[in-house]
């Protein structure tokens, strides 16, 4: 595959121990520290201090006929979701009082350039969840007593631009997307991957609805792939749900950018854990992003770390739209070094390791958060404001 093509996730920050100077620092120490005692044992006369980088990881580069390496198979059926090893926590509603919707913009859009310092909500909590409110993991993604009308075990290929797919279910493989415009209507990936830039030409325009992506019964892997990559997508009313990577935005300069409405995603730390760099959704030379009505949970079953539910910092990705966005869980559930809007953003209340926020807030244009807890119904009560002053 070529080298613009998804990486395995070994390329990225981590965000188990605190961002900026800190770890540049505790890294540069780390270095400094190995080779002064190579070169004590060695008796060399040179000590030789390797670079503290902001970005160290390297991106991988697979062959063009290479497939993802994916998680297992799970059986067929309706999400009806096949556990980890470990049974893990999810976002738990707790009951309270439903507060009124204000309908928000739903249509994708890129933000424009930042001016000034971003504005912020007044000190009474005065936000609400978007009209129709936020998906759940129970209303997402595939309806209620859905059956495939064909499976296929493997690499699934789609070659006809502006082909429509529907009612398909692929495990143990990859939805290889070769042609543009294309459609994916109630498909459902089982230890499984969608992905649209395996060669040369990225497959642009495509839309993935009512379909869900979910792990199979073979133990996951820190090294999975996203559930879905690249570019030049738009998903909607997606369900991810117990694989270590969410959706990526990447290869902007061949795909585009990507929006995101009306989805649920949830993350779980791997069974085999040695290094997780896992997110919801992360961009990595990532187009315009735009997100209306979604929901990111992440979730660390055995201290295996990861990153964070969202995360679009500064490797080269252009800017955002955020239009109503709930995080939860990650040491900084939300990280953001792009230029763009955050309106409608929830934070779940101490749901965090280090802090709720880790943004760049000269960059923001307009801003809106809040932590929050979830109502019966899952959706997000204000807790308080969250300024953005970092």
């Amino acid at each position: 595959m070529p080298s613009h093509s998804m990486p395995p996730s070994t390329h990225r920050r981590r965000i188990d121990r605190p961002p900026h100077d800190s770890r540049r620092t505790t890294r540069w120490r780390r270095t400094a520290f190995a080779s002064v005692l190579v070169t004590l044992v060695t008796g060399g006369a040179l000590w030789t201090f390797g670079p503290a980088t902001a970005h160290p990881e390297k991106v991988g580069v697979r062959s063009d006929h290479a497939a993802p390496a994916v998680p297992g198979h799970r059986p067929p059926g309706r999400r009806h979701r096949a556990s980890p090893t470990v049974a893990p926590p999810t976002l738990s509603p707790s009951p309270s009082p439903s507060i009124s919707p204000s309908a928000p913009s739903t249509s994708p859009s890129s933000p424009n350039s930042p001016a000034g310092a971003p504005t912020t909500s007044a000190s009474t909590p005065t936000s609400a969840p978007p009209s129709g409110g936020f998906p759940t993991r129970a209303s997402a993604g595939l309806p209620d007593g859905w059956q495939p009308k064909r499976a296929v075990t493997g690499t699934y290929t789609i070659n006809t631009p502006g082909a429509v797919v529907e009612d398909l279910r692929v495990t143990n493989g990859t939805i290889n997307v070769t042609a543009r415009n294309v459609t994916l209507r109630r498909v459902q990936a089982v230890g499984s991957v969608i992905a649209n830039y395996t060669s040369a030409t990225c497959a642009t325009g495509l839309v993935i609805e009512d379909s869900e992506i979910v792990r199979g019964t073979a133990p996951t892997t820190d090294d999975a792939w996203p559930a879905v990559t690249s570019g030049g997508y738009t998903a909607r009313n997606v369900l991810i749900d117990g694989v270590p990577e969410g959706f990526r935005a990447q290869g902007r300069s061949a795909c585009g950018g990507v929006a995101i409405h009306d989805s649920y995603v949830r993350v779980v730390s791997p069974d085999v854990c040695t290094d997780w760099h896992g997110d919801g959704i992360q961009g990595y030379g990532g187009g315009a992003l735009t997100v209306r009505k979604t929901v990111i949970d992440f979730v660390d079953t055995n201290n295996c770390g990861g990153t964070a539910p969202f995360f679009y910092p500064d490797q080269d990705n252009a800017a955002v739209d955020i239009d109503g966005l709930v995080v939860s869980g990650g040491g900084y559930p939300f990280r953001l070094g792009t230029p763009g809007s955050v309106r409608n953003l929830y934070v779940i209340d101490r749901s965090w390791v280090f802090g709720p926020l880790d943004v760049r807030c000269s960059l923001i244009t307009q801003w809106q958060a809040s932590t929050a807890t979830l109502n019966s119904a899952g959706q997000p009560v204000v807790v308080r404001n969250l300024p953005c002053t970092t």
